[in-house]
């Protein structure tokens, strides 16, 4: 990686942010990047305020893999998942899962992006739930919905917007160790397939 005599190379052992797994990053002055002909990246330190989400250090899971690679958990809307595989489900969800069990008051849901063949929850025999998991391999309890989620259909998507964000407020806090968002997937014009997506999953305590 050095570019000539005196270049440095720095060695820092650091943590994977979603997966918690050692790793080791190797850094080079920013004078010295590209030097060799090769792809680089840049990174700089900016402040970052605690924004509260007790899902920021979970792992993130879906009911289909889809086609997009993105993250519900990356603080921004900007990298959304969907759970396209040109087939059809009775049922998508979105979920995180957490270390340790936090107690959740609030939980917000940003609806991803609209496609021509679906991309949103059809809403038209419910809105989308709200599902949490108190323990490793326990059962899913519906906790409420997103009520104010409007009111698709299959072929209708209601005017969302990218990034909309719905929200369910708890009376009082519920142990979570695990929280999801299930719905049933739109299929836009295109009957044969269904699919949802969504820009962020958040859960807080007030």
């Amino acid at each position: 990686m050095k570019t000539g005599p005196g270049a440095q190379v720095f060695r820092i052992k650091t943590l994977a942010q979603k997966t918690g797994v050692p790793v080791e990053v190797r850094l080079l002055p920013f004078a010295d990047a590209g030097g060799t002909g090769t792809r680089y990246k840049v990174w700089l330190p900016l402040p970052r305020l605690p924004s509260g989400n007790l899902l920021l250090d979970g792992v993130e899971s879906r009911s289909r893999r889809g086609n997009v690679s993105g993250s519900i958990i990356d603080e921004t809307f900007q990298s959304p998942v969907v759970t396209f595989d040109g087939k059809s489900a009775k049922e998508d969800w979105f979920a995180v899962t957490l270390d340790a069990p936090a107690a959740i008051r609030r939980v917000v849901f940003r609806h991803g992006n609209n496609f021509h063949d679906g991309g949103w929850f059809d809403a038209s025999a419910g809105q989308p739930k709200v599902q949490i998991q108190r323990e490793q391999g326990g059962a899913w309890q519906t906790i409420g919905e997103l009520a104010a989620y409007p009111t698709t259909t299959a072929t209708n998507n209601a005017n969302l917007k990218f990034g909309q964000p719905f929200t369910l407020q708890l009376a009082s806090p519920v142990p979570a160790l695990a929280v999801r968002v299930l719905g049933v997937p739109a299929c836009g014009d295109s009957p044969q397939q269904n699919f949802s997506s969504c820009a962020e999953l958040a859960a807080f305590a007030l």
